[in-house]
């Protein structure tokens, strides 16, 4: 190779690095302090709230904020609506958070439900503190807002953070909304402010408004959700609503979710406010970049966890087989040297099996969330078999998530993160429960100190390893924390 081309290629390479390097940065979910409260119309002129309302629920699912969000009030084009389009809303606002685990009961129709939702942002307003604070997506007419931030405590507006991006939401005056976003500076000065670039046009061709063929993977995808965040947009559905420019069907337009990407990436600590579909479907497919090592200030105190060892039960280990370092089988670095591997059912599929009991005694109270270090051993069979089992909960514990306690006494499915494409043989993290096809939920317990618990794990599928399973105050700690804490070495 000659000199000319060896700096060609060298250049190529540098310029590879950089563009890896900057979308790390941009994808990181490092959402700041505070809870998430959104309002947004819909109801009038903004079809496309109707897929940013959803798309914006599921980027806190998949971020793993479900517990930031306290407020979305939606069909707040107040005075002037279309009954045809406010039914659209009810699906993507209502039906977005039952289908991605987030609290229905914080979601409020502005038609119908407008007092409620005026009632519960001044709840949540009053819980914000400098540590805690209220941060205000503004994504539809500011009447509505303006009405929320008026009905709040003046010495609680100084820890509201409102972010717009659109100047047509911050400057509309139509039927009853007469309040702009130039009033509500004016007229709640103590409240923080963001303007963050327009997201029609923030990244041209990979943009939250491009073409449609950028979202096929939606379409096309398995997943019932991601099927229904495709047909949420008004992309199809305005044309069975009234007749529509035939230009609509060439662009998928979720405009206002970039507002929630970029708070969830950073917010003003360098969140990524030119992003579009690659980053959601990086982050729909659990490939964020995220922040490796805890928090400086972090620090982990016995009462703040229950940790066990999968192999310590007193519990006849039945199809369960104990494997330890220098078996044929084990996969390296497990903790204890040891785990335990199922060898029950069918690799993708089985009743509740050789169930394990573990019992513990909670160190305080508090809301714990449940994580498990497992592996899966595939033998041939497709990447996505051999990587669940069952666990149930039995004791004093409220559900602190969005299924009932009679849910979590039950048996309910709980996996390995990742896709088809994760690695076997090597240990990887479970977060989260399944019930249903593709409903996700985290497994979150209120427990009472000095009560005692009993968790029951029982086989599912084949060849289904667990290393060991930790709970850990969610109050406390986010889950990057709580993994880097407990990730094994």
């Amino acid at each position: 190779m000659n000199n000319n081309n060896f700096l060609k290629h060298a250049l190529i390479v540098l310029c590879l690095i950089s563009t890896l390097l900057s979308f790390a940065q941009k994808s990181k979910i490092n959402m700041p302090d505070g809870r998430i409260a959104f309002s947004s119309d819909g109801n009038l002129h903004d079809s496309d709230d109707w897929g940013a309302t959803a798309f914006s629920l599921a980027l806190l699912h998949y971020a793993d904020l479900e517990k930031r969000f306290v407020h979305y009030d939606y069909n707040n084009h107040l005075g002037d609506s279309r009954e045809s389009w406010e039914k659209m809303m009810d699906e993507a606002a209502k039906g977005g958070a039952k289908r991605f685990g987030l609290d229905v009961s914080k979601v409020f129709n502005d038609q119908t439900e407008k007092e409620a939702a005026i009632a519960n942002f001044v709840k949540e307003a009053k819980k914000s503190s400098k540590n805690n604070p209220l941060w205000f997506i503004c994504a539809g007419t500011m009447q509505m807002a303006y009405s929320l931030i008026e009905a709040t405590p003046e010495n609680k507006r100084q820890f509201i953070y409102a972010i717009s991006h659109s100047t047509w939401n911050e400057d509309h005056t139509h039927g009853a909304n007469e309040k702009t976003w130039t009033d509500m500076k004016k007229d709640f000065p103590t409240v923080t402010y963001y303007d963050i670039i327009d997201q029609n046009n923030a990244n041209g061709e990979d943009d939250f408004q491009s073409h449609i063929n950028n979202w096929k993977w939606l379409k096309n995808s398995s997943n019932k959700n991601w099927q229904w965040l495709y047909n949420i947009d008004d992309t199809y559905q305005v044309d069975k609503l009234e007749t529509w420019d035939s230009n609509t069907e060439k662009h998928f337009d979720i405009s206002d979710t970039g507002i929630t990407y970029w708070l969830i990436t950073g917010g003003p600590n360098n969140g990524n406010e030119k992003a579009g579909w690659k980053e959601v479907k990086a982050l729909f497919e659990n490939k964020p970049i995220e922040i490796t090592s805890p928090t400086p200030e972090v620090k982990l105190t016995s009462s703040d966890y229950i940790f066990i060892e999968a192999e310590n039960t007193t519990s006849n280990l039945q199809e369960w087989n104990l494997l330890k370092k220098g078996d044929a089988l084990y996969t390296e670095k497990a903790s204890g040297f040891a785990h335990i591997e199922f060898s029950g059912n069918m690799a993708n599929t089985g009743e509740p099996n050789s169930p394990l009991e573990y019992t513990f005694i909670a160190p305080k109270d508090g809301n714990f969330r449940l994580l498990m270090m497992s592996s899966k051993r595939l033998e041939g069979v497709q990447g996505d078999w051999c990587n669940d089992g069952f666990v149930k909960m039995k004791g004093d514990f409220t559900s602190e998530t969005n299924l009932s306690k009679a849910e979590l006494v039950d048996y309910i499915k709980y996996f390995q993160e990742g896709s088809t494409n994760t690695p076997e043989l090597e240990w990887h993290w479970g977060q989260r429960a399944e019930k249903g096809t593709h409903m996700f939920f985290n497994l979150i317990y209120g427990l009472k100190k000095g009560e005692q618990y009993t968790l029951t794990l029982a086989g599912r599928s084949k060849r289904f390893s667990v290393d060991y399973l930790a709970f850990y105050d969610a109050d406390k700690f986010s889950l990057i924390d709580a993994k880097a804490l407990f990730k094994n070495q």
